[in-house]
C-alpha cells in the first residue's frame, strides 16, 4: 500500500486554496522575522471526520484552520511631563524658557607668545 504524499494531498485540500493561503502566510512571517530579529509561528490544523454514520467509514470531511503569531516589533516609550492641570506637556512646566539670540562676531584677537 503506497501512502500519498502530504505535500500532494495539501495541494488538493481545498483545491489548492490552503497550500496557497500557507504560502502567502510564509511570505508574511518571514518578511516580519527579518523586520524584528523575532520569532514567529504558523500553524496548520487538519480535523478528520467520517462523512457518514456507522461502523464501516469509506469517506471522510477534512477541514483546515490555519493561524499565525506574528512577531511584533519593539514599541518604543515616550516621555512627557504631567502639568498641574494634569494634561501632557513636552516641555517641564516649572522650568522657564530660555530666550536665545544671536552672539555678534567679535574680532579675532592676538596672542603675545611667551
Amino acid at each position: 500500500m503506497s501512502t500519498r504524499a502530504f505535500a500532494v494531498f495539501l495541494q488538493d485540500l481545498r483545491d489548492g486554496r490552503a497550500h496557497t493561503e500557507l504560502t502567502a502566510t510564509l511570505a508574511e512571517l518571514l518578511a516580519a522575522v527579518k523586520e524584528t530579529g523575532k520569532a514567529g509561528e504558523i500553524t496548520l490544523k487538519l480535523k478528520v471526520k467520517p462523512a457518514s454514520r456507522g461502523s464501516d467509514v469509506d469517506k471522510v470531511t477534512i477541514s483546515d484552520a490555519i493561524t499565525t503569531k506574528l512577531p511584533k516589533p519593539e514599541r518604543g516609550d515616550d516621555f512627557f511631563w504631567l502639568t498641574d492641570d494634569n494634561d501632557l506637556s513636552r516641555n517641564h512646566p516649572r522650568q522657564h524658557s530660555l530666550e536665545l539670540r544671536e552672539a555678534a562676531p567679535s574680532q579675532p584677537q592676538t596672542f603675545k607668545e611667551a
